[in-house]
């Protein structure tokens, strides 16, 4: 009786004894993990939720990153196009200076 309870607290959804099935090991969610022996329905859908969860929450945190990195590239691609448009228009005026100095030079 006390091994079951043991099991119940250390092993995982699968009933077959640890030596049987090899590493169980779950993720909580934190980057550690733990093992859960689950006999009970309830018990797996309960499980099952948190993971479901967990997963959520770190989609969640993803979404926001990729929207935070959209939004600065759409900021990075302004100001580069503005910083090109500038660059062209320097060029456009220095080589009208270097002509308008050649015909001076040239009269």
């Amino acid at each position: 009786m006390e091994a079951a309870k043991q099991n119940r607290v250390q092993g995982s959804v699968n009933r077959k004894p640890a030596a049987e099935r090899g590493n169980t090991d779950i993720g909580d969610g934190t980057g550690g993990s733990r093992q859960v022996a689950i006999s009970e329905p309830n018990e797996v859908a309960s499980l099952v939720l948190v993971q479901i969860d967990a997963v959520n929450a770190k989609k969640d945190e993803l979404t926001i990153a990729i929207k935070g990195l959209t939004d600065l590239t759409k900021q990075l691609v302004r100001a580069y196009g503005e910083h090109t448009k500038h660059i062209q228009q320097l060029e456009l005026r220095v080589r009208e200076l270097e002509q308008s100095q050649t015909k001076a030079k040239a009269s």
